[in-house]
């Protein structure tokens, strides 16, 4: 399991993430691949298409976001 980053205040697309559950604002990133059964199938799951998560540090809440670099 790859090291935890700090958890700090976030922005996506200029709007500062909130967590829905708990109203905290400080997340860590991490990156999960989106695995597909045809991908996994023929074992390409390198192949899949990966979303950035934002993890609250306070209840641990995950937000995915498609398309974040």
């Amino acid at each position: 399991m790859p090291k935890k980053q700090e958890a700090k205040p976030r922005e996506v697309k200029g709007n500062k993430l909130v967590c829905p559950v708990c109203g905290h604002k400080e997340f860590w990133t991490r990156r999960s691949l989106l695995n597909t059964t045809g991908l996994t199938l023929l074992g390409l799951d390198w192949a899949n298409r990966s979303a950035q998560n934002y993890v609250c540090n306070h209840c641990g809440h995950i937000i995915w976001f498609l398309n974040q670099k």
